[in-house]
């Protein structure tokens, strides 16, 4: 499918034989495809951080801003029960085993307050489409189904696109620039919801200066046909559970283990065989879920 044939009539899904692929698994593979290869083993680790669970709560109670409209001074006061069932339902994690609970409360609430002064000002609530939209594309064919983009845009506007993002320090622009997520995001919000828009906007808060800091970034047709093609060979690629693991960065010459390839980084360490290098690192260490 390309930019220029969009919004097409598409195939219903159907869970039991079509494969969905979305722009956080397709990072996943390119680091490593046995990340995704192991996802269903018994003992595969589920992902867990204190950055990634951060970053969920903040877009948490940003979405409900936007939905309701108003300062949410309850989730502010409540946070020991709405992150605590958050916790439960996306994580299998507990309040009680995060250290430092307050001060995670506090710097979501210092993240929230200032996207409230500093970036919901610069919004055209007038121009709003769609907040937290989960949407679903069709790609093409597959061997046994057909092959599916799935994507949630934080922020849809009627001539851009914009994503919340938070980070232990400040993005640089080629972060934005090759940034699939946004090249994905634009056909799928084109197919789904009839806008045609090719620039996207990454609000990021920089957890150490605590400031949200914004990156613009635009795609051509050509960047966005690419990105298409490259998702659509992903799924196909999950649909045959082909995952060849890549430990060592195949663009390099220094044939070294990647930094992704260690069992403080990767959820599928305990269950690898292909981890094995007589490199130094130390192979039979187990890897546990932790904050």
């Amino acid at each position: 499918m390309k930019w220029n044939e969009l919004p097409y009539e598409m195939p219903e899904y159907d869970e039991s034989q079509d494969t969905l692929i979305r722009q956080s698994t397709i990072g996943q593979m390119q680091l490593c495809p046995g990340r995704v290869k192991w996802v269903d083993h018994p003992e595969h680790l589920d992902m867990l951080s204190e950055p990634l669970v951060f970053g969920t709560c903040v877009h948490e109670i940003i979405a409900n801003h936007l939905l309701e409209g108003k300062l949410q001074e309850k989730m502010l006061l409540s946070m020991d029960v709405w992150i605590e069932q958050l916790l439960v339902d996306d994580y299998d994690w507990t309040l009680k085993k995060v250290p430092l609970v307050r001060d995670f409360f506090s710097e979501i609430a210092v993240a929230y307050r200032s996207w409230v002064t500093h970036v919901e000002p610069t919004l055209d609530s007038k121009q709003i489409i769609a907040v937290e939209q989960r949407q679903l594309m069709y790609l093409g064919e597959g061997n046994s189904g057909n092959i599916f983009l799935h994507g949630t845009a934080d922020l849809v506007f009627s001539n851009l696109l914009m994503d919340w993002k938070t980070s232990r320090r400040a993005w640089k622009q080629q972060k934005a620039d090759f940034s699939i997520q946004a090249s994905l995001y634009m056909p799928l919000h084109k197919q789904t919801l009839e806008v045609s828009i090719q620039e996207f906007w990454f609000w990021v808060f920089n957890r150490g200066a605590g400031v949200w800091s914004l990156l613009k970034t635009t795609r051509t047709t050509d960047q966005i046909d690419a990105a298409l093609a490259t998702a659509l060979e992903y799924g196909r690629q999950i649909e045959a559970k082909a995952f060849p693991c890549t430990p060592v960065p195949e663009a390099s010459f220094n044939k070294q283990r990647g930094w992704y390839c260690k069992p403080k980084f990767c959820s599928a360490w305990n269950v690898c065989d292909s981890k094995f290098m007589n490199d130094g690192i130390n192979e039979k260490e187990i890897a546990v879920r932790s904050w």
